[in-house]
């Protein structure tokens, strides 16, 4: 297949669509009116009720909050950092994941914890070799999925602190050094930094960030890799189990608590691509319809720790709509227009009285929803400019 066809598979008809009508310089209020002579206009929506029963028949919300039944007491910090290794079925990796954390050079204490999250192959023979090492720790546990294991390794803390790290990827040996020297400078509750994402065939895509500076949260990356936290930030949360894309979780709960957020310019952090990830093949599963339960969970998690509704987490909810929106893509339009009925629950709920003045893009998506315009919705979705 070649490369142009490869990219016709990941579109809808209509998306591609409009992508085809702004290759040739239409603007987006042009594709509206467009398709609308096309009689694509609006058709009849769906209640909030009925998308709501739609929606849970074909993927059910497991509403599992990211709230701790718990909250943890400040733990004995022995160590610098603690390193998170979720793995399942890592065997192909796991070893080069892991000596790349042992090859650190810093100054500071770690704590390397691994999750074997009940692997069927040979990971937790790997691993066996690593358990006479003093400060790694390997647990075996009964498969519990990506946030299951995290979640196990932040039930005790026991570090200033802490990093998630994927089982297939590599830590540049300067990770820790670099940025628990800005942390423990600044007294930073998150420090981020640069990565690279590869395949067997090489680099396929650098981020850094421009300085070394203190930086705005909304505005990380929001993988959970490549960044340090500090432990306290995890006192009350942790990742919501049973969803995909549960990783929206920091930005919800997490980095808005954060006081100091700083960022360092080296590459600290190599994410390795996956072709059989959720990512890749998400959009095909009915279950990529978590996207829009996790950020609707979040929402109530955030109420319920009385964090600020503000003009800032608007911005990222009306993002999220069209994030949640695009990766229901190939599920059908009778889903993607319960989808857009529930985010307009979602917004009235939370956010009903926010006006936005500031941003013309997040202007028309606001605009959209408040009006139960789908069609420009969609359009102004598909457009990828936010």
């Amino acid at each position: 297949m070649n490369k142009y066809l490869f990219k016709l598979t990941h579109f809808s008809l209509l998306q591609f669509f409009i992508l085809f009508l702004r290759k040739l310089s239409f603007k987006n209020q042009q594709i509206c009116t467009l398709l609308k002579k096309f009689s694509l206009q609006n058709k009849k929506l769906p209640s909030y009720e009925q998308a709501i029963q739609y929606l849970n028949s074909l993927s059910p919300d497991s509403k599992s909050s990211a709230l701790k039944k718990q909250i943890s007491e400040d733990d004995n910090s022995n160590y610098d950092l603690k390193i998170i290794v979720a793995a399942y079925n890592a065997a192909n990796t796991i070893e080069d994941c892991i000596e790349s954390i042992l090859n650190q050079k810093t100054k500071y204490s770690l704590l390397i914890e691994v999750i074997n999250d009940g692997s069927t192959d040979a990971t937790k023979q790997i691993l066996e070799q690593y358990t006479n090492r003093s400060n790694v720790v390997i647990i075996n546990q009964e498969n519990q999925g990506f946030s299951g294991a995290r979640n196990t390794g932040l039930t005790k803390i026991n570090a200033n602190y802490l990093c998630f790290v994927d089982s297939d990827d590599i830590l540049e040996d300067c990770f820790a050094e670099v940025l628990l020297d800005t942390a423990f400078t600044e007294q930073a509750d998150i420090v981020a930094g640069g990565y690279q994402q590869f395949d067997n065939s090489g680099i396929i895509h650098e981020f850094n960030y421009q300085d070394n500076n203190r930086f705005d949260p909304y505005k990380l990356y929001g993988y959970p890799w490549g960044k340090i936290y500090h432990a306290a930030l995890f006192n009350t949360v942790i990742f919501p189990e049973n969803y995909w894309f549960e990783d929206t979780m920091l930005s919800y709960l997490v980095y808005d608590q954060s006081h100091v957020v700083c960022t360092v310019k080296e590459t600290v952090y190599r994410y390795r691509s996956n072709q059989n990830g959720i990512t890749a093949f998400a959009p095909t599963k009915p279950k990529a319809i978590d996207s829009l339960w996790v950020t609707q969970q979040l929402l109530l998690d955030r109420k319920n720790l009385k964090l600020a509704f503000n003009d800032e987490i608007y911005k990222v909810t009306l993002r999220q709509t069209c994030t949640n929106f695009i990766r229901c893509r190939f599920l059908g339009n009778q889903v993607q227009k319960a989808v857009f009925v529930v985010q307009q629950q979602i917004i009235n709920d939370y956010f009903k009285n926010f006006d936005l003045k500031d941003d013309s893009y997040l202007k028309m998506i606001e605009k959209a929803i408040k009006a139960d315009d789908y069609l420009t919705f969609v359009v102004y979705a598909y457009s990828n400019n936010y």
